[in-house]
């Protein structure tokens, strides 16, 4: 770390889907899910009490169909669905990809000849770093189908719940009043908290979920593998802003190809999937392939 006193920050993407997405630290998953959907949408869902993991690579239905990549996904005893999302940067139509990822989801519950009464809700949560919604100054924002006439939620499975940090202003510990509030706070404030302040200590002694959480960010208890991994996707993401910076600079298609395929080849030679590839340079699976088998 770069201080003893600091934690990592869970925005960035390798951290968070370490802290989230595996099973090592199942239980805060968990927690959090409960914490900022069940009181919405009790009595329609019950307190999650497990949850199991599901490849978060999803290929597309047919040739033509778009590869769908999440952060996290699971499901929980009942078989409901949970996509959660960490987006640290702007993303244009962010907003349409997570309904087209969770309605994803939601219809390939269907297997030939299965019944329609048997699908599961599905339930995505997206924390963001950058403005949703402008003009409006909340930061939490719950999306579902409301019938035009009657006012009413008639059709229950497809929730978004979209979190703005930008837009949450409770940046001292005094003001966290609620679970939420704790699992703002934890996302927008971690790398800036100190260690061995006493606000965080009186914190983290109140809630033991939050300790287990803030411990998870304390890259001391990381395993010299798990620190390898983590500075190798900081070199990625560090070469992928490179990228996006240069061909910004060029303007032109031949300057972003070519950056394109060096990035590609490097990523590949540091053992990086072609999924993952694909998903930090926005291309598909068969481009990367393609420039990979391209110099064999």
């Amino acid at each position: 770390m770069s201080s003893v006193n600091r934690f990592l920050d869970p925005k960035s993407d390798f951290v968070f889907k370490k802290i989230f997405g595996t099973n090592k630290h199942k239980n805060l998953l968990i927690h959090f899910l409960n914490d900022v959907l069940y009181e919405k949408y009790k009595p329609e869902i019950a307190k999650i009490t497990g949850i199991t993991y599901v490849q978060t690579i999803q290929a597309p239905d047919s040739s033509t169909g778009k590869e769908m990549v999440v952060d996290v996904l699971c499901e929980d005893a009942q078989q409901r669905k949970y996509i959660v999302e960490m987006q640290l940067s702007p993303f244009a139509k962010f907003e349409e990809r997570a309904y087209a990822y969770l309605s994803r989801v939601y219809s390939q519950q269907l297997d030939a000849g299965m019944k329609y009464k048997k699908l599961r809700p599905a339930f995505l949560v997206a924390i963001v770093n950058n403005t949703l919604f402008k003009g409006y100054p909340e930061y939490r924002y719950d999306h579902r189908l409301i019938c035009d006439q009657t006012g009413q939620q008639h059709i229950k499975h497809v929730h978004l719940t979209f979190f703005d940090l930008t837009k949450f202003k409770k940046n001292k510990i005094a003001d966290l009043k609620t679970m939420e509030d704790k699992w703002l706070y934890f996302f927008k404030h971690a790398p800036e908290v100190d260690i061995n302040g006493e606000g965080h200590q009186q914190l983290i002694k109140d809630c033991a979920i939050l300790k287990e959480a803030y411990t998870a960010l304390d890259e001391t208890s990381w395993t010299k593998e798990e620190r390898f991994l983590r500075e190798r996707a900081n070199i990625v993401a560090m070469d992928t802003d490179a990228a996006f910076e240069f061909q910004r600079e060029e303007g032109k298609a031949e300057g972003k190809a070519a950056r394109d395929r060096e990035l590609v080849l490097d990523m590949h030679k540091e053992g990086v999937s072609m999924a993952e590839i694909a998903k930090w340079l926005k291309l598909t699976v068969e481009q990367v392939k393609k420039t990979i088998t391209s110099v064999k």
